[in-house]
C-alpha cells in the first residue's frame, strides 16, 4: 500500500516535471530543499541519481537558477528558495495561459460569427441514460426554487415516483407543482403527493420543466433523455404547449360540470 507521504512526493515531482524539469532534475531539486549546503555525492545518494550524472544535472539546474553550486572540492550545492527559483517559470506559464485564453476567445468569436452568418445559434444539451435521468429528476426537484411543470405518460410517471419524497419537501417549501398526466396514469396518481395540481389529457411525450429554465425531455423508448438549459425558443414553445393544454383541460372540466347540473 502506497503511503500518503509517497503519493504527495510523486505529485510534487510530477508538478516539477510539468514545469519543465527532467525527472532527474526534479528529484535533485526536491531532495535539496531544506538541507542547506550539501555535497554532490550526498545529493546523488538522496535523489537516487547516478553519481556519473549528478554533476551534469547540477549544472543544468544552475543554468535554470534553481541551485547554487560551489565548485571547490568537494563540490557543494544548495537549492534556491522556491519562490525565487520559480518566479520566472511561473511568469512564462502565466503568459502562455493568457495567450492561450486570447487565442480560444478569438477562435470562439470566429465560430460564433460563422454560425451567425449562416443563421445558426449553437446550444448545449446533455443526453442521459435511464439511471442518470432518475437521479437528475430527483436532483432538479430538490433544487427547484419556484415551479415544476410536467406532461407525463405512464413511463414518465414511473420515473417521477422515484422523487416522491423530494416532491413532498418541495411542496412544503411552497414550490408550485403542476402535472398533466396521460389518461392512462389515473390509477397511479395516488402514489404522488395530493398537493400536486393534477390534470389529465392525452400525453405522448414526457416533458419536465423546472423553474422555467431546465427542460428534460424523455425519448419514446424510455431509455434516454435530453437535458436542455434555458433555450428561449424551445422553452417558450413548450411552456405555451403546457399552458394551452392546462387551460383547455380546465375549460373542458367546467363544461362537464355545467352539463351535469
Amino acid at each position: 500500500m502506497v503511503s500518503e507521504e509517497k503519493v504527495e512526493d510523486n505529485e510534487i515531482l510530477g508538478g516539477l516535471e510539468e514545469a519543465g524539469l527532467s525527472k532527474y532534475e526534479s528529484s535533485v531539486y526536491y531532495n535539496l530543499l531544506g538541507k542547506g549546503m550539501v555535497s554532490a555525492t550526498e545529493i546523488a545518494y538522496c535523489s537516487t541519481v547516478p553519481r556519473t550524472k549528478i554533476y551534469a544535472i547540477l549544472k543544468k539546474l544552475e543554468r535554470k537558477k534553481l541551485v547554487l553550486v560551489n565548485y571547490q572540492k568537494p563540490l557543494m550545492c544548495r537549492s534556491v528558495s522556491p519562490n525565487e527559483a520559480f518566479n520566472d517559470i511561473l511568469s512564462k506559464h502565466e503568459n502562455k495561459v493568457n495567450g492561450l485564453r486570447k487565442t480560444v476567445l478569438h477562435l470562439q468569436q470566429i465560430n460564433e460569427e460563422g454560425l451567425r452568418n449562416k443563421g445558426i445559434e449553437e446550444k448545449k444539451y446533455f443526453v442521459l441514460n435511464q439511471f442518470s435521468t432518475i437521479n437528475k429528476i430527483i436532483d432538479l426537484v430538490k433544487k427547484s426554487k419556484e415551479s415544476i411543470d410536467a406532461m407525463i405518460n405512464p413511463w414518465g410517471n414511473n420515473l417521477l415516483v422515484h422523487s416522491k419524497d423530494e416532491l413532498v419537501k418541495t411542496i412544503i417549501d411552497g414550490i408550485k407543482v403542476r402535472i398533466i398526466f396521460d389518461n392512462k396514469c389515473e390509477f397511479d396518481d395516488k402514489i404522488l403527493p395530493n398537493a400536486i395540481e393534477k390534470k389529465y389529457s392525452k400525453i405522448t411525450t414526457n416533458i419536465f420543466i423546472f423553474d422555467n429554465y431546465h427542460i428534460l425531455i424523455l425519448d419514446n423508448s424510455g431509455t434516454k433523455s435530453a437535458l436542455i438549459y434555458s433555450n428561449e425558443i424551445l422553452l417558450s414553445i413548450i411552456k405555451n404547449q403546457f399552458n394551452e393544454l392546462w387551460n383547455d383541460n380546465e375549460k373542458n372540466m367546467l363544461k362537464i360540470s355545467d352539463s351535469t347540473r
